[in-house]
């Protein structure tokens, strides 16, 4: 586990020391050196930015907006792809359908967003679900066709209800795909959503990098990609990655009595 850490905070360091030399060659309005970068973050953190909204602000709604498609195309692709994997009529009414959904090219799908619903809301959440819900629904009626048959059978056997059989039987076989699933899509939703913002939704993270961008200001561009890297790093390490630590605890108990 330390040297996992170790090797981590290694190539952390590596990158940023190599991004220091670049910039020592090139001019600050190109590359900005990482300790300007850093005295810019910490001015965006602590100043009122442009029309007078703090950072925290724009984080806030980029954040949910992120919330709240994630959860959108979460709950619509588990359902489907729960209905493809135990029911034969559902695949082969939606099959054809998925594959179409699943080449659509991301940008190419956040700009017909855009000139079907205009720089709204509704525009990012029909991206992300557009991009996003194809990949869980096919994950996890993958997941719902490897299942154990026999241990379905069982609970049926005991009379178990709808919800023991879908918490104790599909939850605990599907857990594995649900995470894939969950990692990819949380992955792919904060992208979207970033794009969605930086083509013209009002505020946000994306939004402001493309103010920043049409004023020239390579400082400002650069620490609010950086910025918002940093928070999708926090929520995947400090979040995500728990949450899959506590739903596979089990594994290790398991090996741990095996051995």
């Amino acid at each position: 586990m330390k040297m996992r850490l170790y090797m981590r905070l290694a190539s952390m360091v590596t990158l940023v020391v190599c991004w220091w030399i670049a910039s020592l060659f090139t001019s600050p309005e190109v590359l900005p050196s990482p300790y300007r970068i850093l005295l810019t973050m910490v001015r965006i953190l602590t100043e009122a930015g442009p029309e007078g909204n703090s950072a925290f602000f724009h984080i806030g709604i980029t954040l949910l907006r992120i919330l709240i498609a994630f959860v959108a195309a979460m709950l619509a692709g588990i359902a489907i792809g729960l209905a493809m994997g135990l029911r034969k009529t559902v695949e082969h009414a939606l099959m054809s359908l998925i594959p179409l959904f699943l080449t659509i090219p991301t940008i190419l799908m956040v700009f017909l967003a855009v000139l079907w619903f205009g720089f709204s809301e509704s525009g990012s959440l029909v991206a992300v679900m557009a991009v996003v819900t194809p990949f869980v629904t096919v994950n996890m009626a993958e997941g719902t066709k490897a299942m154990d048959k026999s241990l379905m059978d069982m609970a049926r056997s005991f009379k178990a209800n709808r919800w023991m059989l879908f918490r104790k039987v599909y939850i605990p076989q599907l857990m594995p795909y649900l995470m894939s699933a969950f990692r990819y899509s949380f992955g792919m939703t904060w992208k979207i959503v970033a794009l969605a913002e930086t083509f013209g939704i009002k505020f946000g993270i994306g939004y402001m990098f493309f103010f920043w961008f049409e004023s020239f200001d390579m400082e400002q561009v650069l620490a609010w990609i950086l910025l918002f890297v940093i928070l999708m790093l926090i929520i995947e390490y400090g979040v995500i990655a728990r949450f899959e630590q506590r739903a596979f605890a089990w594994r290790r108990t398991f090996s741990t009595a095996a051995l």
